[in-house]
């Protein structure tokens, strides 16, 4: 190889070893701008453009985010829900979510439930100060304000996640079976819970219920989650 040839590659080595570091700062910066607790402002379903009006929320933390969510619209019973829940890192796009549990609710509908594993999404991340868009590969936009730094825990369920952060909650838990979804603000003393639900979806195959501006009750031990009505959540360890 002549000295020419070296000089080039040289060159082209350096370039494309400099475009990686970029991406790779560009990426890392993107996994921590999502950190915190977000609500939805604005929805853009893809291809479409169409804005589709909801009441939800969106977390991430320590490699981990949940998401749950009812389209505003009456009947308020027969709006769609959706949740999401499972680990976050940097990705092609910016960052990579695998939704361990994607949850769609649909009042009404055969099944009202439905339930996959493991489904990927690769997003780009634009943040302003305490507004923030992502953009999924499909091309839908989901436009965010920020409720806070997303101050407190969050835990692995053996099948799902529970958050309690800056004064809020948000529990996305189940599988094909049945699921419980929701948030809102909690107040504590001791292990017993106040949660005042903001937005709130269970499921089974054959019905789903949804809940607003309501008061349940709970107790978390910090390993047991569990609901008045006796349904209880397991905390799992990280791997």
């Amino acid at each position: 190889m002549d000295r020419r040839w070296r000089h080039l590659f040289a060159f082209v080595w350096v370039f494309a070893a400099l475009a990686l570091n970029n991406a790779r700062a560009d990426n890392a910066d993107a996994v921590k701008a999502v950190e915190g607790l977000w609500a939805y402002t604005t929805l853009l379903a893809s291809g479409t453009g169409q804005v589709m009006p909801l009441t939800g929320v969106i977390l991430y933390k320590d490699g981990l985010f949940a998401q749950q969510s009812i389209f505003d619209g009456e009947p308020f019973d027969a709006q769609g829900a959706m949740a999401h829940a499972g680990p976050f890192s940097a990705g092609p796009r910016g960052v990579h979510m695998t939704a361990e549990q994607t949850i769609s609710i649909t009042p009404g509908k055969d099944p009202a439930l439905k339930f996959r594993r493991d489904t990927q999404h690769d997003i780009s991340v634009d943040r302003a100060g305490d507004t923030m868009t992502i953009v999924f590969g499909s091309g839908t936009v989901q436009k965010f304000k920020r409720i806070g730094p997303a101050q407190g825990d969050i835990y692995k369920l053996q099948d799902g996640l529970l958050a309690l952060v800056d004064d809020h909650f948000v529990l996305v838990a189940g599988d094909e079976r049945a699921v419980v979804t929701g948030f809102g603000k909690f107040q504590r003393k001791g292990s017993a819970y106040d949660l005042q639900v903001i937005r709130w979806s269970e499921a089974t195959p054959t019905k789903a219920t949804h809940r607003r501006d309501a008061s349940l009750k709970a107790t978390f031990d910090g390993k047991t989650f569990a609901l008045a009505d006796g349904r209880a959540f397991q905390v799992v360890a990280r791997k």
